[in-house]
């Protein structure tokens, strides 16, 4: 077990400031993924108001120096989801991908630092982590869902054919299990759409929306070239079914009408099956430490989910660097707002093909459209105002 930087009880609690408990999969930072920016945000915001301690576990990556200088009591222990440690995850969750983030290692240390003192606020990150509450007790209690795991596994399932699909069936069954154990534990459950909301079941209680945000960036200069880029976490299902869809039905359309135009698919842990689009005109970039320099060469961005949860923090990202995006309905959930400012929906390979065309082939055009979009994201879509109604609840 690697203890965080601080220690225990070395931060002090005042009487002003209440006492909280944040539980996620993984440190935030770096913030290399859409669930760790989220999560990012979060902590950020309960970190200044009040005394928090953040228990995660470390994959390897984690800067526990950068989250302790947020004024951060930073609890963690290994990743090491083997098949023995899965095992055993699935027998006291029973569900697999809550399996995969089980550990007794884990719960001690949640344990610990909920009875240091009394909590305040719990706040746990993803329904997978929702088992580590149990028993814990504070004043207010606050699962927040990035997305809706069993609803998640149940479009993995539709998506595909027999016997394939068994598995994610069977999934989705142990997690709207999960669900209807969990749910009814939290003072309030928050999802980040509309959408989401509808997905979880009627007999929930309290459901606050707050939707994912941005940290605003500078935008950038408009691309010089005809680059298409897809930015997500490669290895995610979704965004697999994505880029190869991307790759193999719709890029050779474009081609087709711009032989010099290039993609970039740019995020962490692609597949054999990515890896393998890579040629003269797909670049298959692997884990960066910063996407901005691809996002640079882009001069329009594009989101070609089939499936999926949740909302998508790379089309913000890439809106708010002032590049327009070429995205179907399921990858804009709960960004409708942004259609028509700065987002172009499409929903078969022809019609992403032209739009793509459309825009690189008239990059006045498209630069438009990424200033519209930046301005949209800055007016609207701000982490503060995304967050304000959790915030607004722990100040209470």
């Amino acid at each position: 077990m690697t203890a965080g930087l601080s220690g225990a009880g070395s931060f002090s609690t005042g009487p002003s400031r209440p006492r909280a408990l944040m539980v996620t999969k993984f440190v935030p930072i770096p913030a290399d993924s859409g669930g760790k920016q989220r999560s990012l945000a979060i902590l950020r915001r309960l970190a200044e108001r009040t005394d928090l301690v953040l228990c995660a576990y470390d994959d390897g990556s984690a800067d526990l120096g950068a989250v302790e200088k947020l004024g951060v009591d930073v609890r963690t222990v290994p990743w090491r989801p083997g098949p023995a440690a899965v095992a055993r995850g699935l027998a006291r969750t029973k569900s697999i991908s809550a399996g995969r983030f089980w550990s007794a290692a884990l719960e001690a240390e949640i344990r610990r630092a909920a009875a240091q003192s009394p909590l305040d606020h719990l706040q746990i990150e993803y329904m997978q982590m929702a088992p580590f509450a149990d028993g814990v007790r504070a004043k207010r209690r606050v699962l927040d869902l990035p997305d809706v795991q069993a609803a998640l596994a149940t479009s993995y399932a539709r998506a595909r054919r027999l016997p394939l699909s068994v598995p994610f069936h069977l999934e989705a069954a142990a997690l709207r299990a999960l669900e209807r154990r969990a749910l009814r534990t939290f003072d309030t459950v928050v999802v980040v759409s509309e959408h989401e909301r509808q997905r979880l079941p009627a007999t929930v209680g309290s459901v606050m929306v707050c939707p994912n945000g941005i940290d605003m960036p500078e935008p950038l200069p408009p691309a010089t070239s005809p680059t298409v880029s897809f930015v997500a976490t490669m290895g995610w299902a979704p965004n697999t079914d994505a880029a190869l869809w991307l790759g193999r039905e719709i890029w050779p359309l474009v081609l087709a009408q711009i032989p010099d135009a290039r993609l970039l698919l740019v995020g962490r842990d692609p597949t054999p099956a990515v890896r393998g689009l890579a040629s003269a005109s797909v670049e298959v970039s692997g884990t960066v430490d910063d996407v901005r320099p691809y996002l640079a060469q882009t001069a329009v961005a594009v989101a070609p989910l089939r499936s999926g949860g949740g909302t998508r923090l790379k089309i913000l990202e890439a809106l708010g660097v002032g590049r327009p995006v070429v995205s179907t309905t399921a990858g804009v959930d709960g960004l409708e707002d942004l259609v028509g400012r700065g987002v172009v929906v499409a929903d078969d390979a022809p019609g992403i093909g032209r739009a793509l065309i459309e825009l690189l082939k008239a990059p006045e055009k498209a630069a438009d459209m990424g200033r519209t979009g930046h301005d949209a994201v800055a007016a609207d879509h701000s982490w503060d105002d995304a967050l304000a109604r959790l915030l607004e609840a722990v100040s209470r």
